[in-house]
């Protein structure tokens, strides 16, 4: 820089920029590179950590539902038992009721309610046709509204229809 600019700098208040020393950029480079590499040290970390949480979370959601089935077969397990039992009597050829077997599928329905299983429709019933919770058992086609009859009742858990009713045309007296 030239004396008068120097001068003038000086009187205007204005300071020149110090020449960087010769090794400053190299030395700068360094300090960055290491500040990357920390950050890079730092980023594996947090993604094996989102890992390690997202499995535990994975095997919390599994554990309750696994805890939900077991708490439900717990509540079918002495229904069945009778059952087995029931079909084990009547191999051995004694007389099994219908009444017994009833009650048996009552005690299994009221359990299955419980955990959230919902009946849609009663058997005999006469019913507006509803595509989305009945099917036609046999013959043409039934338009949306028209009257059928409940053959077999449908089956709903939470919001999901898992069994459609069957369903068959109400006959109209001519």
């Amino acid at each position: 820089m030239s004396y008068w600019a120097q001068l003038w700098d000086a009187l205007t208040g204005h300071t020149p920029a110090a020449a960087p020393p010769a090794n400053a950029t190299p030395a700068r480079i360094a300090v960055l590179e290491m500040d990357l590499r920390e950050r890079d040290e730092r980023i594996a970390a947090m993604r094996k950590e989102y890992a390690t949480l997202e499995t535990a979370g994975q095997r919390t959601a599994a554990g309750a539902g696994a805890d939900q089935l077991e708490q439900l077969f717990k509540k079918l397990a002495a229904p069945l038992s009778n059952l087995t039992a029931l079909a084990a009597m009547s191999d051995a050829g004694r007389e099994v009721t219908v009444a017994d077997l009833l009650r048996l599928v009552r005690s299994v329905e009221k359990q299955l309610a419980n955990a959230g299983l919902e009946t849609i429709g009663e058997v005999g019933a006469s019913v507006p046709f509803d595509l989305a919770l009945h099917q036609r058992m046999s013959g043409g086609s039934v338009g949306p509204g028209a009257t059928v009859v409940i053959e077999t009742p449908a089956y709903r858990f939470r919001d999901k229809v898992l069994l459609k009713a069957m369903v068959t045309a109400k006959e109209t007296g001519a």
